[in-house]
């Protein structure tokens, strides 16, 4: 599977961590992480304050989300260092990761985690802060292999198409969306693709960013289904409304995963009885090595999803 071994985040709410109001109604909400964003979705003048706030909500606790983190500002701002610093002294315990948006290079990475090992030691944590790496420009996209095998606090990477797009020079009006004029259905597909074979070679999350049309529900399904076909673990969403769509998408079929619970089966009792040789049929198909690695994969998500083993299916034990 990946680092995150069963690990469920199909759905990534963004909260704007200047609003009380959204941070208290996400608290009640069922996206497999919320992160409070100290980013984009803050005016500079409120970006101080909403610091503040969210290090006060993040110590109340209470979110029913199984992860909780932090987008902090550029790390190559003097408040995007203050973010971190201030978030893991004052509510160190409190959260699960810190988002670093705009990442380009190996050595940015390298020094953000150097600093929060420093910041860790110096208040007797033990490298308890986990980081998630934003891919928003050319220049990350060009250097994500290298980026994503950085820093050991890393657990996924996630792709951020509006700034990317900026970055390209596509002419897109929402974010998300295909360039105008796009003649097929995927403009994103060889960014995607590129980024999850970095997390992957790595034993990370791969994350897919936000589509920020609330009115185009069509456009989130087919995004959704785009990027998790490719084996994308999840995506951002930017309402509740959301949630339900990106978790159903994310979360293999019933058929899907029964047959991957089947296929895991029948392995280990050919296995156990010395018949597995290499391939042999299953279903009217033939299935192998590669069949039963494919499955697995499944089958992992399927139970982080929250799906129930078969009752006549798979005594692995993999849950």
């Amino acid at each position: 599977m990946t680092r995150s071994d069963l690990l469920s985040k199909r759905s990534i709410l963004a909260v704007p961590g200047s609003s009380e109001k959204m941070i208290q109604k996400s608290r009640l909400l069922n996206a497999d992480e919320i992160f409070l964003d100290l980013e984009d979705s803050v005016l500079l003048s409120e970006k101080e304050s909403a610091r503040s706030l969210v290090i006060v909500e993040l110590n109340k606790g209470g979110f029913n989300s199984s992860s909780v983190a932090v987008r902090v500002n550029e790390q190559n701002q003097l408040i995007g260092v203050q973010d971190i610093e201030q978030i893991v002294t004052q509510a160190g315990s409190k959260f699960n990761s810190i988002i670093i948006p705009k990442v380009e290079t190996p050595e940015q990475v390298k020094e953000i985690c150097k600093r929060l090992t420093e910041l860790e030691l110096s208040l007797g944590l033990a490298n308890q802060t986990d980081i998630q790496l934003q891919i928003e420009s050319a220049r990350g996209l060009l250097n994500v292999a290298e980026i994503a095998g950085a820093c050991k606090r890393t657990i996924s990477l996630v792709f951020g198409p509006g700034d990317f797009a900026a970055s390209m020079g596509m002419q897109v009006l929402n974010i998300g969306e295909n360039p105008v004029n796009y003649p097929g259905d995927d403009a994103y597909h060889y960014v995607l693709l590129t980024i999850l074979t970095a997390a992957r070679a790595n034993g990370l999350l791969a994350i897919d960013g936000p589509f920020s049309d609330l009115q185009n529900e069509p456009g989130l399904k087919l995004r959704s289904q785009l990027s998790a076909s490719l084996g994308y673990d999840g995506k951002w969403v930017i309402h509740p409304s959301q949630i339900e769509i990106v978790n159903s998408i994310f979360t293999p079929t019933k058929e899907v995963f029964e047959k991957s619970s089947k296929i895991i089966a029948q392995f280990e009792s050919y296995s156990s009885s010395g018949q597995v040789a290499g391939a042999f049929l299953f279903e009217g198909k033939m299935i192998d090595e590669a069949t039963r690695k494919m499955a697995e994969m499944i089958y992992a998500k399927g139970i982080a999803s929250g799906l129930k083993r078969p009752k006549n299916g798979d005594e692995n034990g993999k849950a």
